[in-house]
């Protein structure tokens, strides 16, 4: 989906910000469950593999929360154009935000090339608190892709800019993974909000997330879907605080402690549907999109495990 240049840097979403120069060689994987490994602020995954249905199996080694979202890149454009043509606009910026010089920064920004606006989300495994596994199964098609967490470090600087992107191809050999069927079924719009059941047992199961519609908001982005299991003394609002994209230093790690966040699902286009597995014991949760006014948007959904 398309992304505004001053409000995708509000979100945090510096896709283009790398710390890790480092080439590693091409290597290609058939296999449907791709490992996608995280020590600290990086990605370590095979840099191609097959287009259709593909289980990504992300493992959280570090302590801190993180999440993957995979851009489509517009036809032509590689993680080098983000580097050379990108990175130098995005700082300038950046560096007049985080100071609270939104004109300035807005003024940089009008140097962002034409191309940028082609960017598509499709999906991604949502956040995972630290020294956690999730899995999310995507339907991707053909072409490069950009992989990166904006989760935010305590002085609102993105992970991205840590080192958290890295560029994956996706090929025209087709994976041999069959769409997976649901358990149960997440649905999500602008309209309705996230609607699911009250309540359900204790189990391991595969979610689906249909994507009814999709929209910008405010911070010029689209909605998702994160599983959050609530602990002792977790308030609700104080997880919607954290998690709203509007405020640059909200999404900031460490993430809050009294709740757990278990993956999900990344935005997607209108008419797209994701799938997500989680184990869950007895408990209080919540299904939660990346929203500004989370609450009263209906993108709040408590319920109940017994």
């Amino acid at each position: 989906m398309k992304k505004n240049l001053f409000f995708a840097i509000t979100l945090g979403s510096f896709m283009i910000f790398s710390c890790s120069k480092k080439e590693a060689p091409v290597t290609e994987s058939n296999d449907p469950v791709i490992e996608v490994v995280t020590n600290a602020m990086d990605f370590q995954m095979v840099d191609s593999i097959p287009s259709g249905w593909n289980t990504f199996r992300y493992v959280n080694k570090s302590n801190e929360a993180h999440f993957f979202v995979l851009e489509k890149l517009p036809e032509g454009i590689r993680i080098s154009n983000y580097e050379n043509e990108l990175i130098p606009v995005f700082k300038e910026g950046f560096d007049f935000m985080i100071l609270g010089k939104m004109e300035e920064g807005m003024k940089a920004f009008e140097k962002i090339p034409q191309w940028f606006g082609g960017v598509v989300n499709h999906g991604g495994v949502g956040i995972l608190s630290g020294n956690s596994t999730g899995e999310t199964t995507l339907f991707l098609e053909p072409g490069v892709y950009a992989m990166e967490c904006y989760i935010r470090m305590p002085d609102g600087t993105p992970h991205v800019f840590l080192g958290m992107l890295k560029e994956v191809i996706v090929t025209d050999e087709a994976s041999e993974l069959v769409e997976p069927q649901a358990d149960y079924n997440i649905s999500i719009s602008s309209t309705e909000g996230i609607q699911f059941q009250d309540s359900i047992p204790a189990g391991n199961f595969q979610f689906g997330v249909e994507f009814e519609d999709q929209q910008l908001y405010e911070h010029f982005a689209g909605h998702d879907v994160n599983l959050v299991k609530l602990q002792e003394g977790a308030a609700l609002d104080s997880l919607v605080a954290w998690i709203n994209p509007s405020d640059m230093f909200a999404l900031s790690s460490p993430e809050p402690k009294e709740f757990l966040f278990m993956g999900g699902t990344e935005d997607m286009p209108a008419g797209k549907k994701g799938y997500f597995k989680a184990e869950l014991t007895p408990g209080n949760y919540v299904l939660i999109s990346e929203v500004p006014d989370a609450l009263n948007r209906k993108m709040v959904y408590p319920f109940k495990v017994y």
